[in-house]
């Protein structure tokens, strides 16, 4: 029960990465609130949690009241926020002739940016206040391989990574609470499968494989310097409740 009396909340906890960082959160004591649109979708994740410790918000995190349904479930249930990872996001057209920036929909482009970008910055306004009520506020983010160096036919799921980072970097600077952006690699998602459907999923970690660098990073005595830039891969298979990071890590 490492992450006893934090408290969490982890966007896009329907599936993938945000659905095993929920369900690690709670295994490891941790009070953790899963957001993302579908309820049923969210009742699944927690499930196998505490009812107890384990709550969910259904709300399109694109609109102000969705954001605004998620802060004031937090501010009734704790009144505080310890941990907040960014989990959620949408793909939009890749690997294909529409992927090209210069062939790349309109639409398409609003929609991801707005889902990857923009929700993630609106909701962080509402919740600032209850973070800077938490305990050693922590922010995490999901970047990607495509949001660190620029590939073709990755449009605007590529640039919204990009942005994401740089966001990050922003309020890291402006911020006394602790921010991180972790790049999953890939893994074995339902985004991924989207992307790459050619490809074998038991190739590539699964979700649960890539969870103890977000373990490590809801510590309260987390000792990786803020603004740090992680590959969950290097951690894969390492202990999250050791003090060090794993040597191949690099900040």
């Amino acid at each position: 029960m490492r992450l006893a009396g934090r408290r969490a909340l982890v966007t896009g906890g329907s599936s993938g990465i945000g659905r095993a960082i929920v369900r690690a959160y709670g295994r490891h004591g941790a009070d953790v609130v899963a957001v993302a649109r579908t309820t049923e979708d969210l009742e699944e994740t927690v499930a196998p949690l505490d009812p107890a410790r384990a709550g969910i918000v259904s709300a399109d995190l694109t609109t102000d009241a969705g954001r605004r349904a998620v802060a004031t479930a937090v501010e009734h249930r704790w009144g505080a926020l310890d941990v907040v990872v960014h989990a959620a996001g949408v793909l939009g057209p890749v690997r294909s002739p529409e992927a090209r920036l210069v062939a790349y929909p309109r639409d398409a482009w609003y929609e991801v940016f707005e889902a990857n970008v923009s929700a993630v910055h609106f909701l962080h306004q509402h919740l600032a206040p209850l973070l800077d009520r938490g305990t050693d506020p922590t922010l995490v983010g999901l970047s990607s391989s495509v949001g660190r160096a620029g590939r073709a036919e990755w449009g605007m799921y590529a640039i919204s990574k990009f942005a994401l980072e740089g966001w990050m970097e922003t309020l890291d600077d402006e911020w006394e609470g602790r921010v991180y952006s972790v790049n999953p690699g890939g893994t074995a998602t339902p985004m991924r499968a989207a992307a790459m459907p050619e490809e074998d999923p038991d190739t590539i970690p699964s979700p649960d494989d890539v969870t103890p660098v977000f373990l490590h990073l809801a510590r309260a005595d987390v000792g990786v310097p803020s603004g740090a830039k992680l590959l969950a891969r290097d951690w894969i298979g390492h202990d999250p409740w050791q003090d060090d990071a794993p040597d191949r890590a690099s900040f």
